[in-house]
C-alpha cells in the first residue's frame, strides 16, 4: 500500500488539529460537564475529517513547488 507524502502530511494536520481541539476541550471538562464535552470532543472528529481533502491539495501543490528548482 502507497501513501503518498501529501496524503501523510494532510492527515498529519488534520491529526494534529484535532488533537489541539480535543485537549483544549478535555481542559473545559468542569466548567461544560464532563458528557457535554465528550459530544463535543467526538463533533469535532467528524467536522475536522472534511479538512483532509483541501489540507492535501494544498501539500501536493507546496511539495511540488519545493521540488522545482
Amino acid at each position: 500500500m502507497k501513501i503518498s507524502p501529501a496524503s501523510a502530511l494532510a492527515g498529519w494536520a488534520v491529526g494534529t488539529a484535532w488533537l489541539v481541539v480535543f485537549i483544549v476541550l478535555e481542559r473545559s471538562n468542569a466548567r461544560l460537564g464532563e458528557e457535554f464535552v465528550d459530544w463535543l470532543q467526538a463533533a469535532s472528529a467528524v467536522l475536522m475529517a472534511p479538512l483532509y481533502f483541501p489540507f492535501r491539495k494544498w501539500f501536493a501543490r507546496w511539495l511540488e513547488r519545493a521540488r522545482r528548482p
